[in-house]
């Protein structure tokens, strides 16, 4: 695997904080953020752990509840309850909304949620983590089956988003190179998220900067025929990109229908998530992976999952970690083609090919996660700045 490779009922002011945070693009709120960054991350790997001692502890507490931004987190809960005879409840949420309740939650000394899964790592990392309201926890029966990029804090999923186009007009995948994609040919006709309000494309392109430029100035070489000579080979595919006209969008929905709605003669090429893939059975689009894009077919976003420190059932939230963490546990999630951070577990086959696919992708390295949530502005800027409509 290449590790290189947003409640309801709050004050107006308090929504525009988590707005900040993690629903709009741009990063920190100020006066929240930690100066100590990713060096207040790191996770607590339980080297002496006991399952059967841990389980046993656990069933004298309870019930718990989990905030995700998963609706799988119900079935999730459900299975914990039925295993273990512990009362658990999923709370679907996003990752603005977990931000604020357990902010809110922690100072006030009232926590309700025991074990948050959120899909903001650079917000986890900067501020909930440095401020103390939540920990990441390992169990040591798992955490060689961790790759290190996704220990600190732990990754629950990966969240991939693939290279797409429809399957109706074209035999195989149209583009072999991501620079493709910024050539005249496919002006106006790349589909994808709007970056300047998906802090997970923001991300994204921070994360190619720092882990990835190799990978794009060979692939830069391969589709224009010279060494790249700029300073910043991201910077410059960013750029290019946003100057080419992309259709942009609000959600994965809308890329899946621009690139797969049937009956089209000229569709898009598209970015967006493996569940969309499940778009093919459910509303019959003609859609499949690039599996040949150069450098990447992809990127996967990671979600981290991590506990309360003010929690009352701290062995509970330890024990449906653990379970999060197995075959058994994830399974709800990662039949769409979400990848376990447990690499021992095998994946399920699912529409968007993820198995075939996951040495293939863009994967997030934590270490990064400090420079991602300082520099989410300035790639908001640069994709403002040269972005054509």
């Amino acid at each position: 695997m290449r590790t290189r490779n947003r409640l309801i009922g709050f004050a107006a002011g308090i929504a525009a904080l988590a707005m900040t945070v993690t629903g709009c693009a741009g990063g920190s709120p100020s006066g929240q953020a930690s100066s100590s960054g990713a060096t207040s991350v790191k996770s607590v790997v339980d080297a002496n752990f006991n399952l059967d001692e841990l389980i046993e502890a656990a069933k004298n507490e309870g019930p718990i509840t989990i905030y995700d931004n998963a609706s799988a987190v119900e079935k999730m809960a459900k299975a914990f309850t039925e295993k273990y005879g512990i009362k658990a409840t999923g709370v679907k949420v996003d990752a603005a909304e977990a931000f604020e309740m357990v902010t809110r939650e922690a100072q006030s000394g009232n926590v309700q949620g025991d074990v948050i899964a959120i899909q903001d790592v650079p917000a986890l990392t900067n501020n909930l983590l440095p401020n103390g309201h939540v920990y990441s926890w390992i169990p040591g029966d798992l955490v060689d089956d961790i790759e290190e990029s996704q220990r600190d804090p732990l990754v629950l999923i990966n969240d991939p988003n693939f290279f797409s186009y429809n399957t109706e007009v074209y035999t195989e995948c149209p583009v072999k190179n991501i620079w493709e994609l910024t050539t005249d040919k496919w002006a106006n006709k790349i589909a994808m998220e709007d970056p300047a309000g998906s802090n997970k494309m923001l991300d994204w392109f921070s994360q190619m900067s720092q882990f990835g430029e190799d990978e794009l100035k060979s692939a830069y070489k391969e589709q224009f025929n010279e060494e790249f000579s700029g300073e910043s080979a991201t910077k410059e595919w960013v750029k290019r990109l946003a100057g080419n006209s992309p259709i942009l969008t609000n959600s994965n929905e809308d890329v899946s229908a621009a690139v797969g709605a049937p009956g089209q003669a000229d569709p898009p090429i598209g970015l967006m998530a493996s569940s969309k893939f499940r778009n093919v059975e459910e509303k019959g689009y003609h859609q499949a992976t690039c599996d040949d894009m150069k450098p990447w077919a992809g990127l996967a976003a990671p979600k981290s999952i991590v506990i309360a420190k003010g929690s009352k059932n701290q062995n509970a939230a330890k024990l449906y970690v653990h379970f999060a963490m197995t075959e058994e546990g994830i399974a709800p999630q990662i039949k769409d083609g979400k990848y376990s951070s447990n690499t021992s577990i095998p994946q399920p086959k699912d529409p968007s090919n993820a198995a075939e696919l996951r040495d293939d992708i863009f994967f997030f390295d934590n270490a990064g996660s400090t420079t991602d949530w300082r520099s989410r502005q300035d790639w908001t800027d640069l994709w403002r700045t040269s972005v054509k409509k």
